[in-house]
């Protein structure tokens, strides 16, 4: 007859290297996509030692999928050769992508989130400051406390995947005292570094000043 404690035990081993692979897998997939970030963060900003204002809050996640949607693509090369492409959009992709990383619903036009927040631990650029955009003069109130007309200030959302962790993507929105276009970057993992195939547009509605 088998033994009730040792079968409680084994119950208990089980759930506990259960949690360990789970938090470990956990872990990886977040170092992934801050590993993405920041690949292309360098692409961006090569010179480590330049100060870069990035917004503190980050963009709604509901805001990259609503650029997403519009099947409006770029996908680039090896050689930095653009072309459109009408094929990365999968219906069902989409619908997993959209119910796996819910956002509370865009308010005023507020499409930063007040409650995620980069820090430094995040990204690997050396001088980073960050500042609030979450409020109505935006750009112009960190222009004014720095003194400084030529700040801009980058923007990102959480990355989250699309094709079954094929892809990571997030929007992009660099925004200086004239104005910015924002976009979402699409990223894959190659020969151990993350790249960007694609970018998606709204060439409409989404200049915002």
């Amino acid at each position: 007859m088998e033994n009730p404690a040792i079968k409680k035990q084994d119950m208990r081993n089980y759930l506990f290297y259960g949690f360990i692979v789970l938090l470990f897998s956990n872990c990886s997939i977040t170092k992934a996509k801050y590993n993405a970030l920041n690949d292309y963060f360098e692409t961006i900003e090569k010179d480590t030692s330049k100060e870069v204002y990035i917004a503190r809050e980050k963009i709604n996640s509901n805001y990259t999928i609503e650029i997403f949607k519009l099947n409006e693509f770029q996908s680039f090369d090896s050689k930095g050769n653009i072309t459109t492409d009408t094929k990365l959009f999968k219906e069902k992709d989409f619908k997993k992508l959209k119910d796996e990383n819910p956002d509370p619903p865009i308010e005023d036009e507020r499409i930063w989130t007040t409650n995620k927040y980069w820090n430094k631990n995040y990204f690997k650029h050396n001088k980073i400051i960050f500042e609030s955009m979450n409020k109505k003069t935006g750009i112009e109130s960190i222009i004014e406390k720095y003194n400084k007309s030529n700040i801009c200030v980058y923007s990102f959302s959480e990355p989250i995947y699309y094709q079954n962790k094929k892809y990571l993507i997030f929007t992009n929105f660099k925004i200086c005292i004239a104005g910015g276009s924002p976009f979402v970057v699409i990223m894959r993992k190659i020969k151990g570094k993350w790249i960007r195939t694609h970018e998606a547009f709204n060439l409409y509605s989404l200049k915002l000043h």
